[in-house]
């Protein structure tokens, strides 16, 4: 009689320990809301509408990485108003845990890069030339109303000449765009913006991680950027378009999967994929075949 009382007790023990195991679990699993227009960086991201004390979203995708934990949710809310914003992932606190993975779920936002051409910065040359320099070098795009303008490029590989360039176009020369206006253009007036910021998303040795239904774009060098040591990504329903050097650059030992996805009108490189990255691709579209480089 007394093997069978330890034996429930024993019993009923291990009730309690998965009960408690599977309670911290949940716990660990969270779900933050982004909104960057009604969103205040003082709240806590528990809810997606500010309700009460410090229940609502936080305004920044930055804001919500610092309150992220391993297995949780970022929600972004879509208003139409790009995220102004870039960020990385890295180490085992935005990785998933157990069968959780790390999300962030878009709903069809777009991050941008972009900044605007800086009052003053356009400097007016001859024949309905203009010029700026911008602060970084390397990489350039320019856009008009968020959208990329056409760049020149003489298709023999012979040097620029500024004649050459296009009503409507711009071209890079030593370190400087120069763009040639349209009929009743006045480029000061208008909204010109240049990729600013470096790179939309860097992954570094994560894993686990799931971004979906999102834009990346206007990004001085990649929209998202999987370094190194980066296993179990998927990126699903991720348009990265509009960037300096490539849409996705994957590197190192990486490896991730492109489900439903478009790489498409980035100024080098749709698809870059360095060392022994590995990129899946399912129902994706590409702009121009995938770079491999060493």
């Amino acid at each position: 009689m007394r093997n069978a009382v330890r034996f429930v007790e024993f019993q009923t023990g291990l009730l309690c320990l998965a009960f408690l195991f599977c309670a911290t679990n949940s716990a660990e699993s969270s779900v933050i809301y982004v909104d960057n227009r009604a969103g205040n960086n003082a709240l806590n991201g528990i809810s997606p509408k500010i309700v009460s004390g410090k229940n609502g979203p936080v305004k920044t995708i930055k804001r919500a990485l610092e309150y992220a934990r391993p297995g949780d949710k970022i929600i972004l809310i879509n208003n139409d108003i790009p995220y102004l914003e870039s960020f990385t992932l890295a180490g085992k606190r935005f990785s998933g845990i157990g069968q959780e993975m790390f999300t962030i779920l878009g709903n069809g936002a777009t991050i941008s890069g972009a900044i605007p051409v800086p009052q003053g910065g356009w400097k007016p040359l001859q024949d309905g030339l203009w010029k700026v320099t911008p602060f970084r070098k390397g990489y350039f795009n320019l856009y008009l109303d968020g959208k990329t303008l056409p760049e020149y490029r003489p298709e023999t590989g012979d040097e620029i000449k500024l004649t050459d360039i296009p009503a409507g176009h711009w071209a890079a020369i030593q370190g400087a765009i120069y763009y040639r206006e349209l009929k009743n253009q006045l480029p000061p007036m208008e909204a010109f913006s240049l990729a600013g910021m470096s790179v939309g998303l860097s992954l570094v040795d994560v894993e686990g991680v799931q971004i979906s239904d999102v834009t990346f774009k206007n990004f001085r060098i990649d929209g998202i950027n999987v370094h190194d040591r980066c296993k179990n990504i998927i990126l699903e329903n991720v348009t990265c378009t509009g960037n300096g050097r490539s849409g996705l650059a994957v590197n190192g030992t990486s490896q991730v999967e492109v489900i439903d996805s478009v790489l498409t009108e980035n100024r080098i490189n749709d698809l870059l994929i360095t060392e022994q990255g590995v990129a899946n691709l399912k129902q994706t579209k590409l702009g121009k075949p995938a770079t491999l480089a060493p």
